[in-house]
């Protein structure tokens, strides 16, 4: 079973079922199975073959959806990347996973054209917008057009990769999760079956769908259950989503902790009928103990807590604060998937004790795309290790404490520190520069830069965000900068990032 069976399994079981709801756009599960049908069968006329990269690069859409279904069906590879990235950043991951095609935007399809001559790759550009045809750009539309509403059987295997999530590294270039059709399938359906989903649940996806949490709990976990999916381009406000909850009776919602924080701050809560909402989940960042409170005091219903990482498609462990009464908890892990605390001779630790969380099931990625020693490094004596710091109470429920990892999480989406810093190197008056994460009431934690000007040279904030405009994508632009006069080295130069937090936490 992956999960383009399991879609056509509910549209011949319940084919007159609403699966999206888009704007004033609503499709049956059978008008959904009948779409991917068409682009699949369309995308093999185009030349696109099994194993091939497919790119795609869209906001919240139910063309996103049929894409991401339509290329697993004919056994292609997902490759979902944010449309926020810079050109600098699309060509990283182009030159990584060599993909055949890019599924877009016509506001990024002049991006691609100039990749596709700089880098001299072979690369069809398939536009999502009709009024593209005929300015020599392949549209979505033209591509349904070729295939037909029935697609040929295929055998697929469950070691098949399925989707490759490129995830933040702390150091080189972002690395890419090769996620199987089995731990993409394996995860959706444990966690809709906790999640106790039904075909009466409407899912609403606000959180990009191109993060492995918002394609796991919104979309593979509704099309798994047979339920709807409201889908949202992107995060309009508190006011949007809230009528969209009251008007299309969401029972489902999921996003990091900076969104629930806007919508309890919002002034006209109480205006809006949002008792159906059965599961509020959080995931991504850690969501502090005053906002659960809060949240459940003027929605009266708790948030359930979630963690997981891309490389473990991603959902780990979950808490359903109702049953648990432990606030702060991430929770067990789920049905299936084993997890242990580790020291740093990969020894288990005693229960209470601070180690490092590692992971074991049919969730856990088939490894890193190109990348051989990163892959034995992270699955070294069959463990999955994470970078994350956590113990086990008594009762086995999991607190993180900390992260080995150096990554900066604003508003749930992860940064490299290391890629702002060298963009930032690139400047000529910047002699040394250190980025940090600092704590923040509403996005969880922004960017903090420090920089060591060159001698003589004077440098201001402004200065430096204009210089990195187009260079990285602006939520990775530092919002706030220290300059110094000297950055904490090691004696052999490595970075001493904890000092220069301790720094700031005594200031």
């Amino acid at each position: 079973m992956n999960l383009p069976v399991r879609l056509a399994e509910i549209a011949r079981v319940s084919p007159g079922q609403e699966a999206i709801v888009f704007k004033n756009r609503r499709m049956t599960y059978a008008q959904l199975e009948t779409r991917v049908n068409q682009l699949a069968g369309g995308l093999q006329q185009l030349g696109i073959k099994s194993g091939d990269r497919v790119l795609m690069a869209m906001s919240n859409c139910p063309e996103f959806v049929i894409a991401y279904y339509a290329i697993i069906r004919m056994k292609g590879i997902v490759v979902p990347i944010s449309p926020q990235h810079t050109i600098n950043e699309f060509a990283v991951v182009i030159k990584d996973c060599q993909p055949t095609a890019v599924i877009t935007t016509s506001e990024l399809k002049e991006k691609f054209v100039t990749l596709k001559e700089k880098m001299n790759v072979s690369l069809k550009i398939i536009i999502n917008d009709p009024d593209s045809q005929g300015d020599g750009f392949i549209t979505l539309e033209q591509i349904f057009e070729q295939g037909t509403g029935t697609f040929h059987d295929t055998k697929y295997s469950r070691e098949d990769v399925a989707v490759i999530l490129y995830t933040a590294a702390t150091a080189g270039k972002p690395k890419g999760a090769m996620l199987t059709n089995y731990n993409l399938y394996s995860n959706a359906l444990t966690f809709s079956q906790l999640c106790r989903m039904t075909p009466s649940d409407r899912a609403l996806l606000t959180a990009p769908v191109y993060h492995a949490a918002a394609q796991t709990c919104v979309m593979n976990n509704s099309i798994v259950a047979g339920a709807t999916m409201v889908i949202q381009k992107k995060w309009q406000g508190a006011a949007e989503t809230l009528k969209i909850i009251a008007h299309e009776k969401i029972s489902f919602f999921f996003s990091p902790p900076t969104i629930y924080n806007f919508i309890i701050n919002y002034e006209d809560l109480d205006k809006y009928d949002t008792s159906s909402l059965r599961i509020a989940l959080t995931g991504a960042a850690t969501m502090p103990a005053d906002l659960y409170e809060e949240f459940e005091t003027k929605m009266k219903l708790p948030v359930t807590e979630g963690y997981g990482l891309t490389e473990t498609s991603p959902v780990v462990t979950i808490n359903f604060v109702s049953s648990s009464k432990k606030p702060g908890s991430i929770g067990k892990p789920i049905p299936g998937v084993e997890v242990k605390i580790f020291d740093y001779e990969d020894r288990e630790v005693p229960q209470g004790q601070v180690g490092e969380i590692v992971v074991r099931g049919p969730n856990v990625m088939k490894g890193y795309y190109n990348q051989e020693e990163e892959t034995r490094w992270a699955l070294r004596n069959g463990w999955f290790h994470t970078g994350d710091l956590a113990y086990f109470d008594q009762d086995g429920d999991l607190y993180i404490v900390d992260r080995k990892k150096e990554l900066i999480i604003r508003g749930g989406i992860n940064i490299n520190p290391r890629e702002v810093e060298e963009v930032l190197y690139d400047h000529p008056d910047i002699f040394e520069v250190a980025v940090v994460g600092v704590p923040d009431a509403v996005m969880g934690e922004e960017v903090l830069a420090f920089i060591m000007p060159r001698e003589g040279k004077k440098l201001d904030d402004e200065q430096i965000k204009k210089f990195c405009e187009g260079k990285m994508a602006n939520y990775k632009i530092p919002r706030y900068y220290k300059f110094v006069e000297n950055i904490p080295k090691t004696s052999s130069g490595k970075l001493l990032r904890k000092e220069l937090l301790n720094w700031i936490s005594k200031q």
